[in-house]
């Protein structure tokens, strides 16, 4: 059964909002961080972390989320950080698992620092034709790890 957030992610992908906004607006309510708030973090760090070639969008928005679930406000919750860095490194080995990469470059095929590389992503419509089942994959293990319902760490 698919889960609303999954889908929701989607459909903002789809609406035009980067792949980082799609995952970590979509399961902003959770964690009562303001949907516009959500959009405006996440924004930056679309397409490789602005055009950089860098991590995939969808996984660091995913990891944005692990931190909001998991991680802690002090500085000294030692335990919270061995088990944030824990859940994202396993997030970053299941996402690996079913494209084989990270790296948006990679994932799309092109280096998105090379501006005519990045034409030619747009020409080709891959953006539209990959990022949602990028989207989708990291909403769907997102789910699978922190569940279908919010508890944060501290509640």
């Amino acid at each position: 059964m698919t889960q609303p957030e999954v889908e929701q992610a989607v459909a903002y992908y789809k609406q035009g909002y980067t792949c980082t906004q799609s995952i970590l607006t979509s399961f902003a309510d959770r964690y009562g961080l303001q949907k516009d708030l959500a959009f405006r973090i996440g924004e930056p760090f679309g397409a490789g972390t602005s055009c950089t070639n860098d991590m995939c969008g969808s996984v660091t928005g995913a990891i944005m989320v692990l931190g909001l679930q998991y991680g802690s406000a002090h500085s000294d919750d030692e335990s919270a950080r061995v088990y944030t860095y824990r859940c994202v490194n396993e997030l970053i080995q299941r996402f690996k698992g079913i494209h084989g990469s990270i790296q948006c470059g990679d994932l799309l095929g092109y280096d998105l620092s090379d501006p005519q590389q990045l034409q030619t992503v747009w020409e080709k419509g891959l953006f539209m034709q990959l990022c949602p089942n990028l989207v989708r994959d990291a909403a769907q293990i997102l789910i699978e790890m922190i569940g279908s319902t919010s508890t944060t760490k501290s509640e």
